[in-house]
């Protein structure tokens, strides 16, 4: 049976969540889960990306500190695919400040040339040549950037599944099983699992109320037969995945949230 106890994928009013980043935190420390990271949207995105960085970064870090002897907080940001070459909108220098990085493929990003934009937004193809290109790109990204995890792959970007968790093994990233997007199929679980993926199962909650729900994740996880062993946020792994954020965080050293923000986001 699987038992997640960390909830990595949260979104707050700094995106397009409803609640605070208190509400989660309080909503995760009901559902009896260890740690929480609030996730919101990353910058690129015009619409319902992070606004200012510095106030985000503040807002978690202060709850953080209240809540300490109560849960885990961690400071996460889901970024956006924005180009065939993987670019991601997480910046040089932004490693600093999150604790959780990762990103996913959405719609109305700011893209680097009417190339990428054409590509990614257009209607989506099925067409082998349109997988092959979306799958590459994926993958360059879990590559180059410093992003952790990939969030709800496939979704509304089709993508070679299989080839995308054999991309996660080799750099060392997660594929994400998302309670929100439920894409991966039975069998491509399966198979994502046989080609050596490990997975972090997310609510991807807009509101409080569905911090920590993963019903509709855990079935198919295990209807797929994937064993918590093979999941980073399982009761099982919990705290081997805190210390490695753990560490993550105190390799960083102190956070200066100005100097971040300012090479983060001013040179890209």
């Amino acid at each position: 049976m699987i038992d997640i106890a960390g909830d990595f994928h949260t979104h707050t009013v700094h995106s397009h969540g409803t609640g605070s980043v208190e509400d989660n935190v309080k909503a995760a420390i009901d559902r009896g889960l260890a740690a929480v990271a609030i996730s919101d949207h990353g910058m690129a995105h015009p619409f319902y990306g992070i606004r200012s960085m510095e106030k985000y970064l503040r807002d978690i870090e202060d709850v953080r500190e209240r809540y300490a002897d109560q849960i885990r907080v961690y400071s996460g940001y889901e970024g956006n695919l924005q180009s065939l070459k993987g670019r991601v909108d997480l910046p040089e220098g932004w490693t600093d400040a999150i604790d959780f990085p990762f990103f996913g493929y959405h719609r109305m990003v700011r893209y680097p040339n009417p190339a990428d934009f054409f590509h990614f937004m257009m209607p989506k193809s099925h067409s082998d040549s349109a997988v092959e290109k979306n799958t590459r790109a994926v993958s360059a990204a879990l590559e180059k950037s410093p992003a952790m995890m990939v969030s709800h792959p496939g979704y509304g970007l089709p993508v070679d599944k299989t080839a995308l968790a054999r991309a996660a093994a080799a750099s060392g990233k997660a594929l994400e099983i998302n309670a929100k997007h439920p894409e991966f199929t039975v069998e491509e679980l399966r198979d994502a699992a046989r080609a050596g993926a490990k997975f972090i199962i997310g609510s991807d909650a807009h509101s409080p109320g569905r911090v920590g729900d993963f019903r509709a994740a855990i079935e198919k996880a295990e209807q797929a037969g994937i064993s918590p062993s093979q999941i980073l946020n399982s009761r099982e792994n919990i705290d081997s995945f805190l210390a490695s954020l753990e560490e993550r965080r105190r390799r960083r050293g102190p956070r200066q949230f100005r100097d971040v923000l300012g090479r983060a986001y001013g040179g890209s």
